[in-house]
Formats: C-alpha cells, structure tokens, sequence
C-alpha cells in the first residue's frame, strides 16, 4: 500500500520511479480493480490482469520516464514526458508519452483506480 497521507502527485511520481526501477513495489499503488487502457493493446482491468502485462506482455524491456510537466486536481493527474529506453526486440526508443491518472483513497492511502496512456510512436 501507499504511505499514508500520499498525495496524488506523489502517488504518481512514484510509479515513474518504480516502473523504471522494476520495482515490485510499483503494484502496490494501484487499486486492485484498476484499469488501464494503451493503443494497441485490449483494455487491462484488475490487478491480476495488470500484473501480467508488466510481467509478460509489456513490449518495454527497460528504460526511463522523464517527467516534463505534471497537472493535478483532486484526484486527477495527467503527465506529458519522455521515454528513452529498450523495445522486446533490442531496438532503442526515444518518444514522448502523456499520461492520465485517476486515483482514489482507500483506507488512509491514495491508490491508481485507472490510468489511460499515449505515445507518439507507434511500436509501443
């Protein structure tokens, strides 16, 4: 779970840190119903369905998210950044992403309820 008293911002700053860091951690700021929506892939709903993207069907190897500018209200947060990293196929990847979060709070911490992302390249 999300230290207690998070904030939406910081709930989301974290993810980049764990996604990046391959951190296991990172499942634990997501609510277990959570919906995730991609180009090109089926919409995800629930943890379990969400856990094995990460784990098996993320097309992502490795790589870092730099954050450009962050928006919130109350519990919304969208993310324009950059992604540099490497593709399942080695090939390299250096693209700009925007990302929407929408978060709620559950017992004491702010959890990811859904999250919709785009890239401006087509093979993520």
């Amino acid at each position: 779970m999300t230290a207690p008293g998070s904030t939406a911002e910081e709930v989301v700053r974290r993810y980049y840190e764990y996604v990046d860091g391959q951190d296991p951690a990172l499942f634990d700021l997501f609510h277990p119903s959570i919906r995730y929506k991609r180009p090109g892939y089926p919409v995800i709903d629930g943890i379990v369905e969400f856990r094995e993207f990460y784990r098996s069907r993320r097309i992502i190897t490795e790589g870092r998210h730099s954050v450009e500018a962050l928006f919130h209200s109350d519990r919304r947060v969208a993310v324009e950044g950059r992604f540099t990293g490497i593709l399942r196929d080695g090939s390299r990847a250096d693209l700009f992403f925007s990302d929407f979060f929408d978060l709620i709070e559950e017992a004491g911490s702010v959890l990811i309820a859904s999250r919709r992302t785009y890239f401006d390249d087509t093979r993520v």
